[in-house]
């Protein structure tokens, strides 16, 4: 059991909003006592034969695992990843209406409690600069120093935070592995750090050219690969991306979805049993961990 499992009572726990609704997780603003929080609520499943007893399944326990040795190096009291304040399991769901969807699930959810930071942004071109992004790369560094796979390099998880102090954090530990510090790490686990360096080295460095063309070019599959159309063009032998003529993140955007709809129809001719890896399954090692169907 990780050390910290909280006891919290519907009467405890007030719900401000939603911020996300997800197949895995939902996301919520929580006020806990009065204090504001953010509530990430993951569904938990059953381990199965084929699952690699290596590997935790439970999502809200890679986060937990992730968070706890990380406050405890100090990340949190840093602000570079949010505060940590603990887990809890939610049982008796009838007392919880708010959590009515996870209420068929075959084992009671479970949910980390973390700090909620007003005005948080992905790092895009608009708020984009080399000190940001730099203090990002550095800290995912960190974070693998710690024995820490993230596992979901992606600007979405990488957050920007304007204002009187400027922050910079990563968020989103659920598809983290982390590994035994006084253990070796297999030739295999030592290829998945060198990836994930490769990862956030290509994102970064691409986005500082980037900044200087004024549009999204090298750092822009890290960002488009979340409509799927990615998947779905390298699927039939077209290439990745189209030119890179598209505004950056945030601004209105007509053309992916008139891509997206020519194809949706294209999409329709089969192949619908294949599997794609994401884009950084190129490198080695991450194609068995991030495949996905299409």
């Amino acid at each position: 059991m990780a050390s910290n499992e909280l006891e919290l009572s519907p009467s405890d726990v007030t719900f401000l909003d939603t911020f996300k609704e997800g197949e895995s997780s939902m996301i919520f603003r929580v006020a806990v006592h009065g204090m504001d929080c953010v509530m990430k609520v993951f569904h938990e499943y059953t381990r199965k034969e084929w699952d690699d007893p290596d590997i935790e399944i439970s999502m809200c326990m890679r986060e937990v695992t992730s968070y706890e040795r990380l406050k405890a190096k100090g990340l949190c009291a840093r602000g570079v990843i949010p505060d940590y304040y603990g887990y809890l399991t939610l049982t008796g769901l009838t007392l919880w209406p708010d959590l009515h969807m996870f209420t068929d699930d075959e084992l009671p959810p479970k949910a980390i409690l973390i700090e909620y930071v007003p005005g948080m942004k992905q790092l895009e071109l608009i708020n984009y600069t080399k000190s940001r992004a730099e203090t990002l790369r550095n800290v995912l560094f960190e974070i693998n120093a710690a024995m820490i796979l993230h596992g979901d390099i992606a600007p979405r998880n990488m957050m920007v935070c304007s204002g009187d102090t400027d922050r910079v954090l990563w968020i989103d530990f659920d598809l983290a592995m982390v590994f035994p510090e006084n253990k070796p790490l297999t030739e295999r686990q030592k290829e998945w750090f060198e990836d994930e360096a490769a990862l956030i080295n290509e994102l970064v460095d691409g986005l500082a050219q980037d900044a200087v063309e004024g549009k999204l070019h090298k750092a822009f599959p890290y960002y488009y690969y979340g409509t799927y159309t990615y998947w779905k063009r390298v699927k039939m032998g077209l290439p990745g991306w189209p030119e890179p003529v598209l505004p950056a993140p945030g601004q209105d955007d007509e053309d992916i979805k008139d891509i997206e709809d020519i194809e949706n129809s294209e999409d329709k001719k089969g192949n619908e049993d294949n599997q794609l890896s994401k884009p950084w399954a190129r490198l080695s090692g991450f194609d068995s961990m991030t495949t996905i169907p299409l």
